[in-house]
């Protein structure tokens, strides 16, 4: 009996995870708003009603396939800071940086789906989705204010005098995230993940390859300019 409840849950984790498999494929064969439970239950040949014992709503599929996306990047970029823990603050940088960009370009339905566009009707569950969100950027967080602590990172002065209504919504997001370091080290964070994330964003459609060629080279190139911006080099 206990054999044969095992063997029940086993096959229902199997077919929970065809489900997620089935949708990816789905995204990335519609886009994000393509998605739909009916036409997953028509690729896996079941009925639609059988997809709601998994789950009951696309919402929670949708929140599902979020929390994996957000929990696989996040061990990607752990697993490289990890690799190279005892190297100067440069070297655990690009590592962090390196792997924010393998795991987008290897995983680009992923990546798509949690920094892309909204899907119609959806609302994440926030309580969930926003810690899981800021895992990936925790070694870039404590990098950063170690870094400034020790003397290694400099503040730019155009990052010293920042708007009001930014210190605002920087105090807001401090106290809940309970990081505590200078505002304009937040706005500095921000900035860098704008440069390299706009650089993957620019080569997963392929604008940036005919100016450049290697998409690499150049993300390498700015995380560089970057960190020599900062003074770590």
């Amino acid at each position: 009996m206990a054999r044969a409840v095992r063997a029940a849950r086993g096959n229902g984790a199997a077919t929970a995870n065809q489900i997620k498999v089935t949708a990816r494929a789905q995204m990335a064969a519609h886009g994000t708003a393509g998605l739909s439970l009916r036409g997953i239950a028509r690729a896996m040949a079941i009925t639609a009603p059988a997809i709601y014992n998994y789950f009951p709503s696309l919402d929670d599929l949708i929140t599902a396939l979020i929390i994996d996306a957000f929990t696989s990047l996040a061990e990607a970029t752990e697993a490289a800071e990890a690799a190279v823990r005892n190297q100067p603050p440069f070297d655990r940088m690009m590592a962090i940086c390196l792997a924010y960009r393998q795991w987008a370009i290897s995983h680009p339905t992923d990546f798509l789906l949690i920094y892309g566009n909204p899907i119609p009707g959806y609302q994440a569950p926030e309580e969930l989705t926003i810690p899981l969100a800021r895992r990936p950027f925790l070694g870039l967080f404590h990098l950063f204010a170690s870094t400034f602590e020790a003397g290694t990172l400099q503040i730019p002065p155009s990052y010293q005098d920042l708007p009001d209504e930014m210190s605002t919504a920087i105090a807001a997001w401090k106290r809940s995230s309970a990081i505590e370091m200078p505002d304009a080290l937040v706005v500095l964070l921000m900035s860098g993940w704008a440069r390299v994330h706009g650089a993957i964003m620019l080569e997963m459609f392929h604008h940036l390859q005919p100016l450049v060629g290697d998409g690499e080279a150049f993300f390498v190139h700015e995380v560089t300019a970057f960190a020599a911006q900062l003074g770590v080099r």
